[in-house]
């Protein structure tokens, strides 16, 4: 069960009817308070920290290239960790368009329905990603580029069980995946991963992954 109140997500986005019933139905289904931000909010507020919120939220097309240039270049001037989720995805676009977002936790595609995009939501708010596993991976490797990647003593130094996870981490696996993976419960996970995030100062689960491609050795990932 999520703790709703302990979340903060904001919905990029113009102020407009569909997207006031859009966040009417957010609210409605994930009992909790969504916050409209526009563009030009983004740039003229003093405090943008307090405007991203814990989870930002926008439709693929609302953000061009001139809006998504002037948003990378705030959020730069943050240390907040912001969560970002892309909605209204096009099924065919391709996986180095989604490459733009370096915190990218969830994808929603233009024929999910509502249902769909809220147990996707409650997934994230629980500490999991809505990224397909073909995506995942394909995020991964980008970001790893062609570096060639030795075992790092932080990652020698995770305990057995720990580099189990890890490994089924980075094949995209869910907790309930990995929990079955290992006849594990699905709480027994949550708290290995909390350790390991502890361990090598990943806030979540994408830093996690990338963490992973930078400190762990092609063969022992396999």
């Amino acid at each position: 069960m999520m703790d709703c109140d302990s979340h903060r997500l904001t919905l990029l986005s113009d102020v407009s009817m569909q997207s006031n019933l859009f966040k009417d139905s957010l609210e409605s289904g994930l009992k909790l308070k969504v916050n409209i931000v526009t563009d030009e909010d983004l740039q003229t507020s003093d405090d943008v920290d307090s405007l991203l919120g814990d989870f930002l939220l926008f439709d693929y097309h609302y953000l061009d290239d001139e809006k998504l240039n002037a948003y990378s270049q705030l959020k730069s001037t943050s240390d907040k960790p912001v969560k970002e989720i892309v909605i209204n995805c096009p099924k065919d676009v391709a996986s180095t368009q989604l490459f733009r977002w370096r915190n990218l936790v969830g994808v929603f595609y233009v024929d999910d329905d509502l249902s769909l995009l809220l147990k996707g939501m409650e997934k994230i708010m629980n500490d999991e990603m809505w990224l397909s596993r073909k995506l995942a991976q394909e995020y991964i490797e980008f970001f790893r580029g062609a570096n060639t990647v030795t075992t790092s003593q932080a990652y020698a130094n995770l305990t057995k069980r720990e580099k189990e996870i890890m490994r089924l981490l980075g094949h995209g696996a869910s907790n309930l995946q990995i929990a079955d993976e290992l006849y594990v419960s699905e709480n027994t996970v949550k708290t290995h991963l909390h350790n390991i995030f502890k361990k090598i100062h990943a806030k979540n689960r994408l830093q996690a992954l990338l963490w992973a491609n930078e400190n762990i050795a092609l063969e022992e990932r396999t």
